[in-house]
């Protein structure tokens, strides 16, 4: 593992943890190791998971294929050292070196395919998910077209129920244009070459009654209690205001789209010296298992829940910005009791981060 850490060509293996970076490499060698006693090939499951888990631990083709290398490298060399030291073990050695490339070998086809094929799945998602934006962007401009073309209609009929009905519903089409272009805009933001910080001492409290008054009053149109709270000294608090203010919007914004009864919850915690905590919480329609994995992907949206509006990109923005913090993101879901997002952030930065 040593190895395969301070490769240059495995650039993705030095931003893993030990235990992602060794994960299921044991059963691989006890597989490998039950090969060579009797001649049975069972490492094909261990093979899969290791496919699917370098995919989704962003490891490219070249380096997934470049690390069983390594691996093989490895035994090799033990083989070696064994032969040095052992007398008459010549023909151990050469059956040892077959066996490892027939298993080796093996392994490789199995784990290229199982990542090839997690890499077209997630493609498909990605295909499917911008024809969904494309749909969901030609609808709200035909919907906006469509109420400017009967409003210019009933300008000479103004006051009359007609044209309210017209003025409302253009308001609506205009308001949900608006919430799409701004999700792409915030994505081409995030997506683009300029992602400075700008570092500066945040005022939780304030900005805890800026989201009060922006979404309790949207909150309670729906029926729904909304609190807020601070649990903790927050009064040091130092990082980029702007980018905290996007990640709580968006996690409150989520949690009002997707709760038809009971409440939503907003707190900033302090957990310790050097970390604190955004927590928005509801009693909404929960997340499946199958769901969670994928909702932070761009453009991905629960199937049954397509019928609400929206780009399906605000979870997308809200993990590059949280990445770019340098913080995480803890969700705990049930369905139909609701969810709880959790985005745990630095509460100081890096030194080579300026504060204005």
């Amino acid at each position: 593992m040593e190895d395969v850490r301070h490769d240059p060509s495995l650039p993705k293996a030095d931003e893993l943890p030990k235990t992602l970076l060794k994960d299921h490499v044991p059963d691989l060698l006890h597989s490998f190791i039950e090969f060579l006693r009797s001649g049975r090939n069972d490492a094909n499951q261990n093979a899969k998971k290791h496919g699917t888990e370098r995919w989704g631990q962003g490891y490219s083709i070249k380096e997934l294929i470049w690390e069983i290398h390594q691996l093989r490298a490895v035994l090799l060399r033990e083989m070696v050292t064994f032969a040095k030291v052992e007398s008459d073990s010549l023909t151990s050695y050469a059956a040892a070196c077959k066996a490892t490339d027939v298993f080796f070998d093996e392994m490789q086809v199995v784990s290229v395919a199982k990542f090839m094929e997690e890499r077209e799945l997630a493609q498909r998602r990605s295909d499917v998910a911008r024809l969904r934006l494309v749909r969901s962007i030609s609808h709200e401009l035909r919907n906006t077209l469509n109420a400017l073309g009967l409003s210019s209609m009933l300008l000479d009929d103004s006051g009359s129920e007609s044209t309210d009905t017209v003025k409302l519903q253009l308001d609506q089409s205009c308001l949900q244009m608006q919430e799409v272009l701004d999700d792409l805009l915030g994505l081409s933001h995030i997506l683009g070459p300029n992602r400075s910080l700008r570092m500066s001492f945040v005022d939780a409290p304030k900005l805890l009654e800026e989201m009060d008054a922006i979404f309790r009053p949207v909150a309670e149109a729906k029926g729904l209690r909304f609190s807020t709270s601070i649990k903790g000294d927050l009064s040091h608090l130092v990082g980029d205001e702007a980018k905290v203010r996007q990640i709580t919007q968006i996690m409150v914004s989520n949690a009002i789209t997707y709760t038809s009864t009971g409440s939503v919850d907003l707190s900033f915690d302090e957990l310790d010296g050097q970390q604190w905590a955004i927590v928005v919480k509801d009693t909404g329609i929960g997340i499946a298992k199958e769901d969670r994995e994928h909702i932070f992907s761009e453009f991905y949206r629960v199937e049954n829940e397509s019928p609400l509006r929206g780009s399906g990109l605000g979870l997308a923005i809200m993990t590059a910005v949280v990445d770019l913090l340098g913080g995480s993101i803890h969700l705990e879901s049930a369905m139909d009791e609701g969810s709880q997002f959790r985005v745990v952030l630095p509460s100081q930065p890096s030194i080579s981060d300026p504060i204005s």
